[in-house]
């Protein structure tokens, strides 16, 4: 194999990934034709979970900045988009690098956006291409995107429309009456008029199919009757009153399903008397008929004690799924316990496990600080494509100032803008973090504005 083909392979992983391998790999050698890779990295998303990481136009288009081939990957990318009928997510990219070309002053490419909006759209992603749209072209593209939807309703009575692309843009643009500029074009505009009355239709039926909110007469009862199983730390956060009442229920409950409904609450919360109630719960025999096992190892994360760790050490060195106790080593992390991680780090290639095992050595690194996060994050660093999660491994290897210099090199052209920001972000907040002695998170805005034709 030469060195070529090497630099290839080496390239498309690092392009799968989305980290900033790929964009340095053409950089440093101009006479390789990468373009059929970038091609494929253009057609398709290669993120772990497309909705929530969005797009990678950005990392893309800045390769396809450097490289040689421009034409031909642009014809190929104005064919993806004319041509992708299948993938949403793959769809979305295609429009987010459609609209990089545009702004450009590619009018060929921005036509072909006009002329691709809602045309055989996939089920239930109707609203792909319209924020492009109105990137592109402010109040004139929300005229046309209210009309082609206008068309589409003519031509298929039975969709409805909710107000969620009005309601962005108005967000986006509060120095425009959205509302009044519609109706007033809507006067005029027989298929704008259409969409309008259909999006007041639709917000008639929702808000005539609306549920009342349940009222339950304590904390034991909403956890115990709530339709769904809730989470409690999104909904909202409980007291401590709320959690002790809980916690003493637990004990005395002897209802198989309510054990499982009250201990799953100590996912998010930590269980306040002794730890070893928890404990017994997490050693009972394993059955297929509950998740009292699941709920109490879930539990055990944020309780610490010799006998934990001695359990979840038990566990992870004799059970064929040892990902399933890593989280207790949150709370129970000993200096060395990085070999461990790493090991089993290295033995991981399923990519839903590797997705599992990002998160879960993140938290334990977060409430860990120590050296020792260098080894485990950097093999996962290299296998993983979550840019979400390497997001987070990154801010922890700089955190602890364990970060390589390559890493460091490459963050600057990663798929995720964030993760681009965070070394001058860490170091901007190293200035500032003593005098104010204010702490601080990392803040990942996920918005999916998604039209769900199931609701």
């Amino acid at each position: 194999m030469n060195d070529t083909v090497i630099i290839r392979q080496q390239f498309l992983n690092s392009l799968k990934r989305g980290t900033g391998e790929a964009y340095l790999l053409v950089k440093d050698n101009p006479k390789i034709d990468f373009s059929n890779h970038i091609i494929k990295g253009a057609l398709n998303i290669y993120a772990y979970d497309g909705q929530s990481e969005g797009d990678r136009a950005k990392y893309i288009f800045d390769i396809i900045s450097i490289s040689k081939q421009k034409d031909k990957i642009r014809k190929a990318v104005l064919q993806g988009l004319a041509n992708e009928k299948e993938n949403t997510w793959n769809l979305t990219h295609l429009f987010a690098l459609a609209k990089l070309f545009a702004e450009q002053n590619d009018n060929e490419v921005k036509q072909a956006i006009y002329d691709r909006f809602l045309i055989c759209p996939i089920e239930g992603s109707d609203w792909v291409g319209a924020y492009e749209i109105l990137e592109l072209d402010g109040l004139n593209g929300l005229f046309y995107v209210a009309e082609k939807f206008g068309k589409y309703i003519e031509q298929n009575p039975d969709d409805w429309q909710d107000d969620w692309i009005v309601r962005r843009f108005q967000e986006e643009n509060k120095h425009i009456k959205v509302a009044e500029e519609l109706k007033n074009k809507a006067m005029t505009n027989n298929f704008i008029r259409i969409y309008l009355e259909n999006i007041k239709r639709t917000k008639a039926s929702q808000e005539k199919h609306k549920t009342k909110p349940t009222t339950y007469k304590d904390i034991i009862d909403e956890v115990l009757n709530s339709k769904l199983f809730i989470s409690f730390r999104r909904k909202r956060n409980l007291t401590d009153e709320e959690i002790n009442k809980i916690a003493k229920q637990l004990i005395s409950e002897t209802d198989i399903s309510n054990i499982e409904r009250l201990l799953h609450i100590f996912d998010f919360y930590k269980f306040p008397y002794d730890s070893q109630i928890i404990l017994d719960l997490a050693k009972q025999k394993p059955t297929n008929k509950n998740r009292i096992i699941e709920y109490a190892i879930y539990a055990l994360k944020h309780l610490k004690s010799e006998d934990i760790r001695k359990f979840a050490l038990d566990k992870i060195t004799t059970t064929k799924n040892p990902i399933d106790y890593l989280e207790i080593l949150v709370s129970n992390y000993q200096s060395g316990d990085f070999k461990l991680l790493s090991k089993i780090a290295n033995k991981t290639n399923n990519e839903h496990k590797i997705e599992q095992l990002a998160g879960i050595y993140s938290d334990i690194f977060r409430n860990n600080k120590t050296k020792e996060c260098k080894e485990p994050h950097e093999i996962l660093y290299y296998k993983m494509n979550c840019a979400i999660h390497r997001n987070g491994i990154v801010e922890i290897l700089i955190e602890n100032k364990v970060i390589s210099d390559k890493i460091r090199q490459e963050i600057n052209f990663d798929c995720d803008l964030e993760t681009r920001k965070l070394v001058q972000w860490k170091e901007k907040r190293q200035v500032t973090r003593v005098p104010r002695q204010a702490g601080w998170g990392a803040i990942l805005e996920l918005c999916a504005s998604i039209r769900l034709v199931a609701m």
